[in-house]
């Protein structure tokens, strides 16, 4: 799965630090097995620097530096090469079911039914995340860094359902006609189903069942910026 940074140079104070916790958070989110962080070598934020935070929290990783390694084909070769060792590491883990208890729950909405379904999950043992700002991309960034495995994404009327990078995302419609326009898209219909049935997916999909975002490579990763770009 490749990750780009919309915004790689230009960042100052504040910025630079969510930036990097972001990064960071994702990268080391328990869904991803291991990470090739690569730079330009001039950034904002050191892709070396970056590579060895995401490293003390015990993930894999290799760093690849575009002006160290003379330019953007040998980058190309030596990334593939970083990719393919990690892999081989990869290779050898197995998938196991786990029950509801042993899961980090994220959920990108407020309201009654996002109340609901995070007592649920509380009830069942799992650890439940919550973002702060407006539904959507930018706040599954935050979901993901804090952890969680799969997202349950609430729709409001006339949102569309969204992907994410590194989570699987469970979007669940609450405009009913745009859930018939887009059945297909949509995991479930949240007209017609209740916090428990929301989360049960939650936990299918924890163990493996694609989502409707999954499905069509829904990848999208978008960060929220604290400010400008200079």
């Amino acid at each position: 799965m490749a990750i780009v940074h919309q915004h790689g140079c230009g960042h100052v104070g504040d910025d630079v630090i969510n930036t990097e916790r972001a990064l960071l958070g994702v990268a080391t989110n328990p869904n991803v097995g291991a990470v090739v962080v690569v730079g330009l070598g001039c950034e904002t934020i050191a892709g070396e620097r970056l590579a060895s935070r995401i490293e003390q929290r015990g993930q894999r990783v290799r760093f690849v530096g575009i002006q160290a390694e003379g330019g953007i084909e040998r980058t190309v070769v030596r990334g593939r090469e970083a990719v393919a060792g990690l892999r081989q590491q990869l290779d050898g883990l197995r998938r196991e079911a786990q029950p509801a208890s042993s899961f980090v729950f994220g959920i990108d909405a407020d309201g009654p039914l996002a109340d609901a379904v995070c007592g649920v999950a509380a009830q069942r043992g799992a650890r439940v995340v919550r973002g702060s700002g407006a539904p959507g991309p930018g706040r599954h960034v935050e979901l993901a860094g804090a952890g969680a495995q799969v997202i349950v994404s609430l729709r409001g009327r006339g949102q569309g359902p969204v992907g994410f990078a590194v989570c699987p995302v469970l979007a669940v419609a609450g405009d009913p006609e745009l859930y018939r326009a887009l059945c297909d898209d949509f995991d479930l219909d949240g007209g017609a189903v209740g916090a428990e049935a929301i989360f049960e997916r939650a936990v299918v999909t924890f163990n493996g069942e694609r989502t409707a975002s999954e499905r069509r490579d829904a990848h999208d990763f978008v960060l929220r910026r604290l400010a400008r770009s200079m």
